[in-house]
């Protein structure tokens, strides 16, 4: 296929079961084939494959590597060539995940080079929460790495975490080198750079490798800042939730026609978590029910979306610098 505009990407998800997964993403999503515990869809990755259309049996990092521009657009394409900078997941925690922090790209590139991963910061939109439910991010005061490393060594290290309450609804900023855990009770959106560069520090006494040095070297000492970010009102319809140098997120919500058109800055990578719509373009329609996700080559171009009732959609992109 050469064009000079790509039609939308609908991928084949990845399900991932983990020892502190749940069963309420099956649930919602009305997945009765999916393991048991469910705990994370990869929903955009580079290497999961197209499930149809003309570039189906492909995987999106080969179909990146093909078309770059015209599926990535310029912003990504210009800072890292071909590479499909962005992971896109659901998870549902029924029990506690690993307290850990993430390299930033620098320490990513160095230390893992072999790994061909970048950083990771990531943002997280809870979309349901238990009644007590609550999040580690970040520490309750400044600290350092031999009082860390102490702690660690004594099994202590929960004095030094901020617990944050969990709040349907809301967004949650991680920066890499923020300590940081999912708590019990959580199901939530995760926006992220293409990574899956995760450092262990503190486990609950599950028998599972552990990263020690590599997450004191990387680890953000100083007290954090505010987990939740908050949202922007940029229209009636749409509302930013977060922003930075890699990805930006935006929260739509959509009565009735809404035509809208991609940039040639940025794809897009849209994602249902309320209600159902059609969307259409030149290349055909594309029925959005809960869960869907596409990706939006930047090439696309016009579109529109058609709700019979209402829709609530996950739109998140590359920002340019001036964002």
């Amino acid at each position: 296929m050469e064009a000079k505009t790509l039609p939308p990407i609908q991928l084949e998800a990845r399900y991932d079961s983990r020892v502190w997964g749940g069963n309420r993403l099956a649930q919602w999503l009305h997945l009765p084939a999916a393991p048991s515990p469910l705990g994370e869809i990869w929903l955009v990755y580079a290497e999961n494959r197209i499930a149809d259309g003309p570039l189906q049996g492909q995987t999106l990092a080969a179909a990146a590597e093909r078309y770059g521009a015209l599926l990535l657009g310029s912003v990504p394409f210009e800072r890292s060539g071909s590479q499909f900078p962005l992971l896109a997941k659901f998870i549902d925690a029924a029990d506690h995940l690993s307290v850990q922090v993430h390299p930033d790209d620098t320490y990513a590139h160095t230390v893992e080079a072999a790994t061909g991963f970048n950083g990771k910061t990531e943002a997280w939109y809870l979309l349901q929460t238990e009644a007590n439910a609550q999040l580690i991010h970040g520490f309750n005061r400044q600290t350092s790495r031999e009082e860390c490393s102490q702690l660690i060594a004594n099994d202590r290290l929960p004095e030094l975490l901020r617990y944050v309450p969990a709040h349907a609804g809301t967004t949650i900023f991680v920066p890499a080198g923020t300590i940081h855990a999912i708590n019990a009770g959580v199901m939530l959106f995760e926006i992220q750079q293409t990574s899956d560069l995760t450092y262990r520090i503190y486990d609950y006494g599950r028998p599972r490798e552990m990263h020690i040095e590599r997450a004191l070297d990387v680890l953000d000492y100083a007290a954090s800042a505010s987990a939740e970010t908050p949202p922007t009102r940029l229209d009636s319809r749409r509302t930013l939730l977060v922003k930075c140098r890699y990805f930006a997120m935006e929260r739509w919500q959509l009565h009735g026609r809404v035509d809208s058109a991609t940039l040639p800055t940025s794809f897009e990578i849209i994602t249902v978590i309320d209600g159902s719509a059609t969307l259409r373009s030149f290349h055909g329609v594309w029925e959005l029910t809960l869960g869907t996700t596409l990706v939006l080559p930047a090439s696309l171009g016009a579109y529109t979306y058609e709700v019979a009732n209402s829709v609530t959609l996950l739109r998140c992109y590359v920002p340019t610098e001036e964002l």
